[in-house]
């Protein structure tokens, strides 16, 4: 039996998001293997993805205790998780995010998954003081074995952090293929729209994007912009406002969004494996992306690829599409295709045979 710590971080900060939803797949999927179990060092957390994990305190006196108080959550997830770590009742430790907190206490073996680089990559970004690239080198360094999530994060960990090749075991993301695609109606949607999903600033290059959109919208009288999360569109960031939806969604609305767009349109310069590309595939949605970082890798050739430093690149990507249907239904039929290649049981499976190796069982 070879047993896996994980951590509170991320489950004590989101409700949502990519890395909880990366680690509730593992948990998931630990429960279909007999040699392993894992045990979440949390007392309670309102993630969405572990809402029926039975944590101590996701019942009624719990929720009264410590929802809607995040302070308290952190604090006492983090008390939780020291204990545990320096219980050592586990054979590998994989902490959650890159707080350093657990490096004198670990004495196991453990794991780091690298979701990206983009503080190093990409360092103007973010505040001169923020601690997470300093937190990643001292995290990483002390790793027993680290997974990048694509063969582009790997080669960033390679060049920009210093990480041995041998330490380091690349495992894409995964979808569950098999199952049904969860889809919920969103109303009041235009007929013609493309899809942009996530936060906007920095990096998520939107302002190129927008400014290839407006051209696109002067020429296409029934074309319109559905903006899936982020923050509401502030004055002045886009031009024809009155032609953008801004749209905060489920996951299973998001789904119906994929499927109802023309295209999704995917313009960040930078990502460490864009697994928005898979949500679209599996929804059958077309999708036009920059030719930069991962999405050549994951995206292959079921993606209109353009260059994301240039508006006029992008503007005659999604122009191909809209004006082509056979060239857009082939890339949503490519697409499906590709995503064969990402099922998440291979995820697990090469995560547990990691876990495996560093437990020495």
């Amino acid at each position: 039996m070879v047993k896996i710590l994980y951590d509170h971080q991320k489950f004590s900060e989101q409700k949502y998001g990519g890395i909880t939803r990366y680690f509730a797949a593992l948990m998931n999927g630990i429960k279909q293997h007999p040699g392993f179990e894992y045990q979440l060092a949390a007392l309670y957390s309102s993630n969405y993805y572990i809402r029926n994990e039975p944590l101590p305190l996701n019942n009624f006196i719990g929720r009264a205790l410590v929802k809607g108080n995040a302070k308290r959550e952190y604090k006492w997830n983090r008390q939780y998780s020291k204990m545990l770590i320096e219980r050592g009742d586990h054979d590998v430790f994989h902490p959650t995010y890159f707080n350093p907190y657990f490096l004198k206490r670990v004495k196991k073996p453990y794991v780091l998954t690298m979701h990206d680089m983009i503080y190093e990559v990409m360092p103007e970004y973010f505040p001169a003081n923020d601690q997470t690239p300093l937190h990643k080198k001292l995290t990483t360094d002390a790793a027993t074995a680290i997974i990048a999530i694509s063969e582009s994060t790997r080669r960033d960990l390679i060049n920009l952090l210093n990480v041995p090749a041998e330490k380091i075991t690349m495992i894409h993301h995964g979808l569950p293929l098999d199952e049904p695609l969860a889809v919920e109606a969103v109303p009041g949607l235009p007929e013609n729209f493309i899809l942009f999903v996530g936060e906007r600033e920095n990096y998520k290059n939107f302002a190129r994007f927008a400014e290839a959109a407006a051209e696109l919208l002067n020429e296409y009288s029934n074309l319109h912009i559905v903006l899936a999360g982020g923050k509401p569109l502030q004055a002045g960031e886009v031009s024809m406002v009155d032609r953008y939806l801004q749209l905060n969604v489920s996951d299973a609305q998001l789904n119906y969004l994929y499927q109802k767009a023309q295209l999704f349109v995917f313009p960040s310069v930078y990502e460490g494996f864009g697994y928005p590309l898979l949500e679209a595939f599996k929804a059958g949605c077309p999708v036009a992306a920059g030719s930069t970082s991962c999405f050549p890798e994951i995206g292959g050739e079921a993606v209109a690829y353009f260059d994301p430093f240039d508006a006029g690149s992008i503007y005659k990507s999604i122009q191909s599409v809209l004006t082509d249907t056979g060239y857009r239904n082939n890339l949503g039929k490519k697409g499906s295709e590709r995503l064969q290649l990402f099922p998440v049981e291979k995820q697990v499976e090469q995560t547990l045979a990691l876990y495996q190796k560093i437990a020495g069982k």
